[in-house]
């Protein structure tokens, strides 16, 4: 399969620094133009596609989760350079951070240039424009969801208009939810709930629905995110679970959605796993407070994370994904971006929180079979339940996406715990900087405290 089928279409995939810069760039002279583009399936097809590569690249799938790991309590590194994530000291100029925002902010323009193109040609099949349209708007909702827990209130585009885009101001918070759950619901009723292609690397509508219940989940509506986990659960395509050593398989059967690599290994990948031969280590080990989580024969230590010893001390890094070069076949892994376990941890917290302890213990205890470990009680009480809600899902989605990170603030615990592991920990490091040359490029970019 090919993901970069198109030059591209009027600027606005070329990878440059800025949504305005992908205005202004002259266009090539073998540049396909955009009313060809959104009148013809086959290239339209492309275009949506495109963004899903983009969204693999090096720096959304791989550098956004890691510092999100780095900055919560979950890894540290063995690279002093880096030292300045897991101490929460991020310069406003930190180029990593400014080339994960960029690449979420092109991700977004790519939809709304879809978004817009599809609206004002009629040459799509029917068909094809409502599945390009859902798939577009969830691309958006997910780029905007990791943007507004990172950075908090951010610029809420949805236009390739660069008169509205070049000096756009913050958009707060709530606005910007408003839209993630607006384009969620849109897409939940344009697509399908099969995939339409062979592979589970296009969203349908279980991924549309499994991200929608993470955003309820987020926004404390436990009654809609309760049902709807429980739809994606029950459609029995993602179930039962599976062995650990196969989760992060290409289209492994708990996968709800995955980002296509070509030769079946992952950035991820090479970034944990330690090089091969004598006294290889891993950069970005686990912290000592994360691997002292695990309870006693929880068989997810055992196979999603190895020892290494570096300076004559044991450490340990994630090995998720098992691939640093080409993988043997059978064996290729695609990058997860949704799966199924993480629909009963949301089932089991909004169960919790309504009180449905029962109802709780017994997505837990899925996830506890599993890796190996004794039952819950059923009657454990409420206040212990969801303490086992935050454990499970530490040790079930670690170095996923950040998930720990956004896990902690938004259940409040962020500030209490950081101050407890980390001396320089400061109340305003819970969001990220905005980048400052994004700030030199628009002066209505206001910074986030705490920063210069």
């Amino acid at each position: 399969m090919s993901y970069r089928v198109l030059y591209f279409i009027i600027c606005c995939f070329l990878l440059t620094v800025s949504c305005k810069k992908l205005i202004e760039v002259d266009s090539p002279s073998d540049e396909i133009p955009a009313e060809d583009v959104y009148n013809n399936d086959r290239l339209a097809d492309a275009a949506v596609a495109d963004l899903y590569f983009q969204l693999s690249d090096y720096f959304p799938s791989n550098i956004l989760p890691l510092i999100n790991g780095m900055t919560a309590d979950e890894l540290t590194t063995l690279n002093t350079s880096q030292l300045k994530y897991p101490t929460n000291a991020i310069p406003s100029s930190d180029i990593q951070l400014l080339s994960c925002w960029r690449r979420m902010y092109q991700v977004i323009y790519g939809a709304n240039a879809l978004l817009e193109g599809i609206a004002t040609n009629t040459g799509l099949s029917g068909g094809k424009a409502r599945q390009l349209k859902g798939e577009a708007c969830f691309l958006r909702a997910f780029c905007y969801y990791y943007l507004v827990n990172c950075w908090g209130d951010i610029p809420l585009i949805t236009t390739t208009d660069v008169k509205e885009t070049a000096l756009a101001g913050r958009a707060p918070v709530n606005q910007v939810y408003e839209l993630i759950v607006t384009d969620l619901s849109d897409a939940a009723m344009l697509l399908a709930p099969y995939y339409v292609t062979s592979e589970k690397v296009r969203a349908n509508r279980w991924a549309v629905m499994a991200l929608l219940a993470r955003v309820y989940l987020q926004q404390e509506r436990w009654e809609d995110a309760l049902a709807i986990s429980s739809e994606v659960i029950n459609s029995g395509e993602y179930t039962p679970l599976i062995a650990l050593d196969s989760v992060f398989l290409r289209n492994s059967r708990p996968a709800i959605l995955q980002l296509w690599r070509n030769e079946g290994y992952t950035y991820a990948g090479q970034t944990f796993l330690p090089a091969t031969g004598v006294g290889a280590f891993s950069f970005y080990p686990f912290t000592t407070d994360f691997m002292r989580t695990f309870e006693t024969d929880d068989k997810r230590r055992t196979s999603w994370t190895s020892p290494f010893f570096y300076g004559g001390s044991l450490y340990y890094n994630s090995c998720k994904y098992r691939n640093r070069t080409a993988a043997l076949p059978g064996r290729e892994e695609y990058v997860m971006m949704l799966r199924i376990e993480e629909q009963y941890l949301i089932r089991a917290e909004a169960a919790a929180k309504l009180n449905l302890i029962s109802s709780a213990v017994a997505d837990l205890n899925v996830l506890r079979a599993r890796a190996g470990l004794p039952p819950l009680y059923a009657g454990t009480m409420r206040d212990s339940c969801l303490m086992y809600v935050e454990r499970e899902r530490r040790m079930e989605l670690f170095t996923e996406w950040g998930d720990r990170w956004i896990t902690l603030k938004r259940t409040d615990e962020i500030d209490s715990l950081m101050r407890a592991l980390k001396p320089t920990w400061k109340p305003t490091a819970a969001l990220y900087p905005i980048p400052q040359e994004e700030r030199n490029r628009n002066p209505n970019l206001s910074q986030n405290d705490g920063y210069e």
